[in-house]
């Protein structure tokens, strides 16, 4: 696993130490030691988030702007290697927040161990099909014959197509000649550039990438799937029922950093730029520009809409990747999102 540590404590200790020494502050009135509202020092906690995507990005900013500080959290971040790797991890007792899939609170709920979903991350499909230049492509039916680049299973970049083909084109992908060709992250630009595979089938910021490359962004699966609890925050139940005052901290800040998002969409593509450093800056604002235009890719507020859910669990029954929908009434607890939503948010 690839470790990213967001000290989001100790960075706003030094950004007040700056602004302190700025007015004049005597040093020795400095104090590098974050305390919450009630004078105790930050408390530790682990987000794992399913691989390094742009679907995080409230967190991002929630961690970039000292959010998680003002809850009195100091939130260390790890990338897993997988979209399962999350759940496992807050199982096991090592972190306590997930970011991920949202079909992962399912299988491990089907498996005995109980996880509860308590915020919304990415509520919409941010994910675009990119083609050679010249090649149409403007349904799903465009996707008869071809081979697909994507990355591997269980990735949205092959279950999703599967799910929309099966679903709203009445398409069976293997006996209409869908061919899906599997590669690690970064693999797909390359195989749609080099012509290995007809079209590739990609998040941000591949898209932006494809698009500097020469290549086509032909396709949005967005429109077409409507609103969906792609990722989504998820703490393990028995978690939940001893710590919901860290719970509510955290939602606290995920509702702050949505509303900061919305009303200043430039935190939004600084804190992108940051994560995302090794990308050139026309690729990050471009796929900022993208993903903000999307509706409800970055949510208003971390409060869960019921046919949300319904909605991802239906996408990943039918694509494979669960094999059991349970309801929203089991799954979901929205009372931190909901406080937090009126204390920090935007109400819907």
């Amino acid at each position: 696993m690839n470790y990213e540590n967001h000290k989001s404590g100790r960075r706003s200790a030094l950004k007040a130490l700056g602004m302190l020494g700025a007015l004049g502050a005597a040093p020795g009135l400095v104090s590098l030691t974050i305390r919450d509202a009630h004078g105790q020092a930050a408390i530790p906690v682990t987000l794992t988030t399913g691989l390094k995507l742009a679907n995080y990005g409230p967190i991002y900013v929630a961690a970039r702007n000292g959010l998680f500080a003002q809850q009195g959290l100091e939130v260390n971040t790890n990338v897993g290697g997988t979209v399962v790797e999350p759940v496992s991890i807050a199982l096991s007792g090592r972190g306590q927040f997930a970011a991920t899939g949202t079909g992962m609170a399912v299988n491990s709920t089907l498996e005995g161990g109980k996880m509860t979903v308590v915020a919304k991350m990415c509520g919409a499909l941010g994910m675009w099909v990119i083609t050679p230049p010249g090649t149409s492509f403007t349904s799903l039916a465009d996707f008869k014959g071809k081979k697909v680049a994507c990355l591997r299973y269980p990735s949205n970049t092959i279950t999703t197509p599967t799910f929309a083909m099966k679903k709203f084109a009445a398409m069976d992908p293997k006996a209409d000649g869908v061919e899906f060709l599997e590669g690690p992250p970064g693999s797909i630009v390359g195989a749609v550039r080099d012509k290995r595979a007809d079209v590739g089938v990609v998040f941000e910021w591949d898209a932006s990438i494809a698009a500097q490359q020469g290549l086509q962004v032909a396709y949005g699966f967005a429109e077409q799937m409507g609103p969906i609890l792609l990722t989504s925050v998820m703490v393990k139940r028995d978690y939940l029922e001893a710590n919901p005052d860290l719970v509510q901290r955290f939602c606290n800040a995920l509702a702050a950093s949505m509303k900061i998002i919305r009303e200043n969409s430039a935190a939004y593509v600084s804190a992108m730029g940051a994560e995302f450093s090794n990308l050139d800056r026309q690729v990050i604002e471009a796929g900022c520009a993208r993903l903000l235009a999307t509706p409800g890719y970055v949510p208003l507020n971390p409060i869960v809409d019921k046919a949300e859910w319904d909605a991802s669990v239906e996408h990943d029954f039918l694509a494979g990747t669960i094999r059991k929908q349970l309801p929203f009434e089991e799954m979901v607890d929205n009372r931190f999102a909901q406080k937090a939503t009126a204390a920090f948010g935007v109400a819907g």
